[in-house]
C-alpha cells in the first residue's frame, strides 16, 4: 500500500479516480489537515478546495486518526478525540462554499470557528514547539565525549546490517517515549509502570519511532536547527503501520532518513505513478 502525504496527495489528486489508486493508496486526516490550514485568501481557497474534493471523494481510504492519537494508540491508550470528525465537517463546509469569504461565513453560522481557528494554528504552534524542545536538549545536552560522534555514527551506519543493533534501539526509543506517558504534563494520567507501558507497545509505529530517533540524534549532537515542517513530515510516518507499506514523497529530509533505515519503504511520486499505472 501506497501512503500519500499531503504533497504527494495534492501533486496526484487529478488521478486518484481509479481502481488502481482505490485499491493500492491510502491517506490520513494529516494531509487534509495540511490542506485545509494552507487556506488563507481567495486564490488558495479555489486551488484547495479542488484539492480537498478530489482527494475526499477520490473513495482512497483515509486514516482518521491524528499523530497525537496514533502515539497513543500504540501504547494501548485511547483517546476520545472529536478533532478529526470536526476537521473533516469543516472540509464538507469547503466544499459547499463559493468563495473564501463564504467559506469563512459558514464555518461561523455551523458553530466551527473554534475547529477552525485550531487548524490554522495546529502547525505553526506545532512547529514553533518542535523547534524550541530541540533548543532546550541542546542547551541541557553534555558535550564533552569525545567520542560521542564517532558512535552515533557506528550505531545509525550499520544499522540495517545488524538486526540486533536495530532491535536494541527501537526497544530504547519504546522506553524513551513510554517514559513520557508519567511525565507530568502527560495530555492525561496513566496508572501503569514504564515497564507495563512498554509491553503494552503494539509496534505500529516503528517506522516513526527510528526516524525520529536518527533525526534527534542528528539535530542534538550536530547542533543543527530544525527546518520548517519537520514536525508534519516526520509525523506522517506513523502511517506506515508495517514494512509492507510505503510513503510517497519527494521531501529531500525523509528521503535522507528513510534511505539510511527503511531504503525499501519510500518513493518518489513520479516512481509512484509508474509503479501503479504500468
Amino acid at each position: 500500500m501506497y501512503y500519500l502525504e499531503t504533497n504527494s496527495l495534492i501533486g496526484l489528486a487529478n488521478k486518484l479516480y481509479g481502481s488502481e489508486y482505490w485499491d493500492n493508496c491510502y491517506s490520513s486526516i494529516l494531509s487534509l489537515t495540511e490542506i485545509l490550514s494552507g487556506i488563507m485568501d481567495d486564490s488558495s481557497f479555489s486551488q484547495r478546495k479542488g484539492i480537498f474534493t478530489k482527494a475526499l471523494f477520490s473513495n482512497i481510504r483515509i486514516d482518521f486518526d491524528l499523530p497525537e492519537t496514533k502515539l497513543y494508540k500504540a501504547f494501548g491508550f485511547e483517546l476520545d478525540n472529536l478533532i478529526p470528525n470536526n476537521i473533516l465537517l469543516i472540509g464538507k463546509i469547503l466544499i459547499s462554499s463559493e468563495s473564501f469569504s463564504d467559506f469563512l461565513n459558514n464555518i461561523d453560522k455551523s458553530d466551527m470557528t473554534v475547529y477552525w481557528n485550531f487548524l490554522k494554528t495546529y502547525d505553526s504552534a506545532s512547529d514553533v514547539k518542535f523547534k524550541e524542545s530541540y533548543k532546550n536538549r541542546q542547551d541541557k545536552f553534555d558535550y564533552s565525549d569525545k567520542s560521542m560522534i564517532s558512535d552515533f555514527k557506528k550505531r545509525w551506519d550499520f544499522l540495517n546490517e545488524k538486526p540486533e543493533l536495530k532491535n536494541q534501539t527501537l526497544n530504547e526509543l519504546i522506553a524513551y517515549f513510554a517514559e513520557t506517558f508519567l511525565a507530568p504534563n502527560a495530555i492525561f494520567k496513566v496508572n501503569f509502570s514504564m515497564d507495563e507501558i512498554c509491553k503494552k507497545y503494539n509496534h505500529s509505529i516503528d517506522f516513526y519511532l527510528l526516524c525520529i530517533g536518527y533525526y534527534s540524534g542528528t539535530k542534538i549532537i550536530f547542533k543543527n536547527a530544525p527546518s520548517k515542517n519537520d514536525y508534519f513530515d516526520l509525523n506522517h510516518l506513523m502511517y506506515l503501520p508495517n514494512q509492507n507499506n510505503i510513503i510517497v514523497s519527494n521531501d529531500k529530509m525523509l528521503f535522507k532518513i528513510m534511505e539510511k533505515i527503511f531504503p525499501n519503504n519510500l518513493i518518489s511520486t513520479s516512481a509512484c505513478i509508474k509503479l501503479i499505472e504500468k
